[in-house]
């Protein structure tokens, strides 16, 4: 799970700051004058993906502790998507 967690959420993570610096550099380096809303877009795009793959390394993983899950985690997250939303929705009609 840590693995799978630290790619879905490292990679897109790493790509958004190290487009700051870029951005920067176009800017000040280069002068071209890039639109401010271009990098908000671009980094609201590849945080939103870090936080997608941190949801989805959550439900990849295998809850039960004496089985061993697979390398994308594809079957487990078939699985477990229909708890977490349970528990999400379902849960708040209790008495």
């Amino acid at each position: 799970m840590m693995s799978r967690m630290g790619f879905t959420v490292g990679i897109p993570l790493f790509i958004g700051l190290l487009f700051f610096p870029f951005f920067y550099y176009l800017k000040v380096g280069l002068k071209i004058d890039v639109p401010s809303w271009v990098p908000v877009i671009v980094s609201f795009f590849f945080f939103g993906s870090a936080l997608l793959g941190v949801s989805y390394g959550i439900v990849s993983s295998s809850w039960d502790p004496m089985r061993e899950g697979s390398l994308l985690g594809w079957n487990e997250a078939q699985k477990n998507w229909p708890v977490f939303w349970q528990s999400i929705w379902g849960g708040s009609n209790k008495k």
